[in-house]
């Protein structure tokens, strides 16, 4: 009976232990590949992974990622369920009013998927009451159309496939988003669908997100980008992740994508 009581009192000792583990919670929707996606093993995969991997270790924490709806990370984090939002999001007046950002650690600009016949023809024909524009909701894609292209039909999506087959059809003239994304999924639609690679003027760069007034940790989150920067480890993760949408992003643009 003793040695059982040992045992338990044991094991009891250890779930506390592991109870009381600090952890680093990360939260990102794990639907934005390479920036954040699940492997074939159903792992979580990518840049911001990777990003919040090498973040959670300068902490000296364990990481755990919930995915969680793009719409959702806000609330998420104001409600103290996550620590940090690490999931491509863009800074901008209207989140900072709510949340903290750290120094931008990338900046990706925004580019244009259009329909074969589209009469736009660049970022400046979107103010048209004519032009049908494709966004996701929530994004900053959708804030900037919101904002500059007051004049167009703005139409929300929660999904980026579901945008993206509304221009493949027809349907709308445009989807706004990411180089990377809109390469990808140009490649899949060759015969109805063109690239814009024209930048949309006026967009910042992607942050990490923290509660308000969590200045200790955004002073440890802005340290590790600093480094980071310095040190070649964003130079390794963009060439891991990014090496063939940046060599054409650059080469029709002459800027230079992410990072």
């Amino acid at each position: 009976m003793k040695k059982i009581f040992v045992i338990l009192l044991t094991l009891s000792v250890f779930l506390t232990a592991l109870a009381d583990r600090e952890e680093f919670v990360v939260g990102m929707e794990l639907e934005f590949p390479p920036f954040e996606t699940i492997d074939n093993q159903g792992n979580p995969s990518g840049v911001s992974v990777e990003l919040s991997r090498l973040l959670s270790e300068e902490l000296g924490q364990d990481l755990r990622i919930e995915n969680i709806s793009y719409s959702g990370l806000i609330p998420a984090l104001l409600s103290g369920k996550i620590d940090a939002i690490i999931s491509s999001m863009g800074i901008n007046e209207s989140r900072a009013r709510k949340v903290d950002f750290s120094d931008p650690y990338a900046f990706s600009p925004l580019v244009l998927l259009a329909y074969k016949d589209s009469s736009v023809k660049s970022p400046e024909d979107l103010n048209n009451s004519d032009v049908k524009i494709a966004v996701r909701t929530g994004t900053i894609g959708y804030l900037w159309a919101a904002k500059n292209a007051h004049k167009a039909e703005v139409k929300l999506f929660d999904k980026e496939s579901q945008a993206v087959m509304e221009v493949a059809q027809g349907k709308v003239d445009v989807f706004i988003y990411d180089p990377q994304s809109v390469v990808r999924r140009h490649k899949k639609y060759p015969d109805t669908t063109r690239v814009i690679m024209d930048p949309l003027p006026g967009v910042g760069g992607w942050g990490v997100a923290v509660q308000k007034g969590n200045t200790q940790l955004l002073e440890k989150i802005n340290n590790f980008i600093q480094r980071a920067k310095g040190d070649g480890t964003f130079d390794e993760i963009r060439e891991k992740y990014l090496k063939e949408e940046a060599k054409v992003f650059e080469e029709e643009t002459g800027l230079n994508y992410f990072f």
